[in-house]
């Protein structure tokens, strides 16, 4: 786990906290975190940590917080291209539940009802904000005309501001290993 993830957990259970806080916790989480020998992290490192990071902290007086427009409430993802199926999950992060539905065009496709080991919103939370999905672009379109293409989108809803972006055919950098995320939450493989 990263220093900033550690960061960003304590604030989810926390909401907002002190520099000297955040320091007792991460010292509390033992050796995987701290690389001294004290087992100890000065309120310093953090707090150069988090003013070096500030597109995802709010610092004030010596208080930390997420920004509001980079902490998750809903997510709504859709995928679908011909002959199908379609797919779309909901996530609720406030809850920790999300929604799976499948649809497919031909009434005639069988798909066996599975039981699947399902992910953890928390854990899905947690790497999301390394997809960068707030800075996403609107629209991801491939060259060309596309007749039996992939289209989806995703609309992320948080506390100050809400992203959409979708395509055809074309998507962000990130988006293998968002899917390969989805297909760990869903436990079924979301097509990348």
């Amino acid at each position: 786990m990263k220093m900033y993830e550690a960061i960003l957990d304590i604030l989810e259970k926390k909401g907002t906290a002190t520099i000297p806080l955040i320091c007792q916790e991460m010292s509390e989480r033992g050796p995987r975190l701290v690389n001294d020998l004290e087992n100890t992290v000065e309120p310093s490192y953090i707090k150069s940590l988090i003013s070096s990071n500030t597109e995802l902290f709010l610092l004030k007086d010596d208080i930390v917080s997420i920004r509001p427009e980079k902490e998750p409430l809903m997510m709504t993802v859709v995928l679908h291209g011909y002959p199908g199926p379609e797919m779309r999950i909901k996530i609720d992060f406030k809850r920790n539940t999300f929604t799976y539905f499948e649809w497919h065009l031909d009434s005639r496709a069988t798909v066996p009802f599975m039981v699947n080991n399902y992910g953890f919103v928390e854990d899905f939370k947690k790497g999301l904000y390394s997809f960068n999905v707030w800075e996403w672009e609107e629209d991801y379109q491939a060259e060309g005309i596309i007749v039996d293409g992939t289209s989806w989108s995703v609309k992320l809803q948080t506390k100050g501001k809400t992203y959409e972006s979708g395509g055809l055919d074309s998507f962000p950098k990130e988006w293998r290993g968002f899917c390969r995320s989805i297909s760990t939450l869903i436990g079924k493989k979301f097509p990348c």
